[in-house]
């Protein structure tokens, strides 16, 4: 017989579920809007929407590995949460391909040009998982992996500062709220 703990902590699960399958959905729906756009700049204000596409993904990888674990009954390990910067790999390359009007075939795929960007500040904050997960568990391994994937991510950003602000504002709020949330996965 499963014990209220473990029930409570499956449907927390799946509500992490839900929320990063919304915040994983959400740069999608502003492709829109931030379709014209270059790399965000500090001279154009209005090129700053593009910070919203990587915090979005990144908030979405931390919280859906969160979330599976949760659904299992298990606490996210240091380095199961290494995961989490090849989704949002995986999504920011995702969300940069364009389908031409044609039936999909290699000619009429191309990457936009925000594309670099996206994944960058993505991975970025995606890689905050490892670090914070390592460094409370005293996982060494996760910990420098995570801090490597960062330094990597950074060093190839097209706008460094603005895809390390982009990925501090999605992974760090994603973690600062599971902090809060799912105490169980994410404190030592």
């Amino acid at each position: 017989m499963t014990s209220g703990t473990s029930v409570s902590r499956r449907t927390l699960g799946a509500v992490q579920l839900g929320i990063a399958a919304l915040l994983l959905a959400q740069p999608l729906a502003l492709r829109s809007v931030t379709a014209g756009a270059a790399i965000p700049t500090l001279e154009e204000p209005a090129s700053l929407i593009g910070l919203a596409p990587p915090a979005l993904v990144a908030a979405g990888a931390v919280t859906l590995l969160s979330g599976i674990a949760a659904v299992r009954g298990r606490t996210l390990s240091a380095r199961a949460s290494l995961a989490s910067p090849l989704v949002c790999v995986a999504v920011g390359v995702a969300l940069g391909v364009d389908v031409g009007p044609e039936a999909v075939s290699v000619p009429t795929l191309r990457v936009s040009g925000v594309t670099p960007f996206v994944v960058a500040g993505a991975v970025i904050g995606g890689s905050l998982a490892p670090v914070v997960l390592g460094a409370t568990r005293e996982d060494t391994v996760a910990l420098l992996a995570g801090a490597a994937l960062l330094l990597v991510a950074l060093a190839l950003a097209p706008a460094p500062a603005l895809a390390l602000v982009a990925g501090l504002l999605g992974g760090g709020v994603a973690i600062g709220l599971l902090w809060t949330l799912d105490a169980e996965s994410w404190r030592p």
